[in-house]
């Protein structure tokens, strides 16, 4: 006899939601620490690959730890969540060919950047 594993399964609509909200606030937080690192940071020292390290430093270390609160905050609701027995139940056969050929897509396009366009670049 099968048994039924029920798995929590989150809905397009949480899913749209999270990633907007979640883009909305990364977009303000890494405007306002650019921001005031091109304040903070002295005339003499601005040049575009130091302002550009630390915003990069700023950006993925707090964004992180950011991260984190931020699922455990979404785990913590439960609009957008639904029941299944199977995941791939909850995919239709539209969303996984869409998925897979999305993967296909993105994998030759990472393959023919490190093939074709990194030597081209080591070379200026």
């Amino acid at each position: 006899m099968k048994s039924k594993i029920l798995s929590n399964i989150e809905l397009k609509r949480r899913s749209i939601a999270k990633a907007l909200l979640w883009r909305f606030i990364g977009i303000i937080w890494t405007w306002t620490g650019a921001y005031f690192i091109v304040l903070l940071v002295p005339p003499s020292k601005q040049t575009a690959a130091f302002i550009a390290t630390l915003i990069v430093i700023y950006h993925h270390s707090t964004r992180m730890v950011m991260y984190y609160f931020y699922e455990r905050i979404w785990a913590s609701i439960s609009w957008g969540m639904g029941r299944s027995n199977n995941l791939l139940e909850s995919m239709s056969l539209r969303d996984r060919v869409l998925w897979t050929v999305g993967t296909i897509i993105a994998l030759i396009i990472i393959f023919y950047l490190i093939i074709h366009v990194t030597p081209i670049i080591k070379g200026k």
